[in-house]
Order: structure tokens, then C-alpha cells, then sequence
């Protein structure tokens, strides 16, 4: 009863992945993200990110949402990547090019492994899955309430936009607009202090020892192991077949 209430809370997600084992799943991303980190030639990188989205499309995971978590990492990528292309001055080195394409396929192909993980089972199974593997409760007790409280970050600054654009500020860049940019940064950053306090006090007053209770993940069965395998068997053939051809 419990496993069809999860089911029905991640709509559009096929039941084989829904079943699949949290743990069983984060090794198998894991293992996925750090094989393709090892890659070395865009080609094979190319084909690691095809498979990866490959597997998201099958799991249900719409492209936009894919789309929309690239677009989240795209700034990080071309301060990286776009120093590489000018970096011989105007005319482009091939070997500047292809270790800028690489990095990008190796960003978007863990993102697309990422996203998997997240949108693929609940918040619960996780964190349930991060506890069984012998994390430090400490970390999942931080990534816990960072993913809780980000919202509420996001939702304050909202505010603060919809308040300054109440006021016929326009934003553009200028001497009295940084100023207050400024301004509302520190307000925001005030704000996210006086609330860090409060929700301290709030959890000190409920006797929270900074560790959550988790209950623990339901046996590892073959049906789990086998996704598990077949996911790692694709990317180490991959790797393996990177080093006969490229040496």
C-alpha cells in the first residue's frame, strides 16, 4: 500500500523505476558519474550523455525538465569553456575545442544522472538510501535542510523583487542601482540569519539532536541488482571500449 502512495505522487514515472531500490539506484549513479568522468575523447562522452538521456526519457522525465536543469548550470560551464576558445587569441585551437566540449558533456551527462536520482523517487527514499549507505548524519541532516529551506530562500527573494518592482525600481546597471542592490542583498541575507536562529530555536526546543530518524530501505532484491548491473556494465563497455580504440 505504501509502495502504490509512492507511485501515485511521482506521476508520469514507470512502475520498473519507481521499484527500483534507492540504494541500488545511487550506486549505480555513482559509479555511472564517475565513469564518465574518466573519459577522455568527446565522442565516447557524447555517447555516455546519450545513454544517460536515454534512460531519463524511459524513466519519464520530461526533456523540459531536463532543459531547465541544464539552463542551471550553463553559467558555470561557459565561465569555464569560453576562456578555452580564445585562449590562442582570435583563431580557435582544436585541442581548446574538444576539452571544452568535453567538459560540457561530462556536466550535462551527471546532471542528467542527477536529475534521474531526484525525480525519479521521493525526497524520503534518499535520504533513506544516503542513511543505509553509512553517510554521516551530519551531511544528510545539511542536505535535509538546505533542500527544505532553499525554497523558502527563494520565495523571500520573490518577495523582495515583487516589493522593489512595486516601488518602479527597474533594475540596469548604475551608481545608485548597485547601491541598492546592495541594500536588498544584505535585508535578504538579515532576513535568512534572524530565520536560521528561529528555526534553531525551534528544533533546540523539540529536543533535535541533529540527526534525523530514517526507517530503513526495504532487502535488495535481484530485480533491483540486475538494473543496477546493466547500468554499470554499460559505461564500464564504454570506457573499456574508449582505451582499445583511442590507446
Amino acid at each position: 500500500m505504501a509502495n502504490h502512495l509512492e507511485e501515485e505522487q511521482i506521476a508520469g514515472i514507470p512502475r520498473w523505476a519507481l521499484v527500483w531500490e534507492a540504494r541500488a539506484k545511487l550506486l549505480a549513479a555513482v559509479f555511472y558519474i564517475f565513469a564518465v568522468i574518466s573519459l577522455t575523447t568527446p565522442s565516447f562522452a557524447a555517447l555516455a550523455y546519450l545513454i544517460s538521456l536515454a534512460g531519463a526519457l524511459l524513466m519519464g522525465i520530461p526533456l523540459a525538465v531536463l532543459l531547465k536543469r541544464y539552463l542551471i548550470i550553463t553559467p558555470f560551464l561557459l565561465l569555464m569553456t569560453v576562456p578555452l576558445f580564445f585562449s590562442q587569441g582570435p583563431f580557435l585551437a582544436f585541442d581548446h575545442v574538444a576539452f571544452a566540449v568535453l567538459i560540457i558533456l561530462k556536466a550535462f551527462t551527471s546532471m542528467t544522472v542527477i536529475t534521474i536520482i531526484l525525480d525519479t523517487q521521493s525526497l524520503e527514499q534518499f535520504m533513506n538510501s544516503l542513511a543505509d549507505l553509512k553517510v554521516p548524519p551530519v551531511l544528510i541532516t545539511v542536505l535535509m535542510l538546505s533542500y527544505r529551506y532553499v525554497f523558502l530562500f527563494l520565495d523571500d527573494f520573490q518577495k523582495m523583487q515583487l516589493a522593489a518592482k512595486s516601488r518602479f525600481f527597474r533594475g540596469g546597471i548604475g551608481i545608485k542601482r548597485l547601491k541598492i542592490y546592495g541594500q536588498l542583498t544584505g535585508a535578504l541575507l538579515v532576513q535568512s540569519l534572524d530565520r536560521s536562529d528561529h528555526v534553531y530555536e525551534a528544533m533546540a526546543s523539540r529536543c533535535f539532536n541533529g540527526t534525523f530518524r530514517f526507517k530503513h530501505s526495504r532487502k535488495l532484491t535481484a530485480a533491483d541488482l540486475s538494473k543496477t548491473l546493466f547500468a554499470c556494465l554499460l559505461i564500464v563497455t564504454l570506457v573499456f571500449l574508449e582505451r582499445v580504440f583511442v590507446g
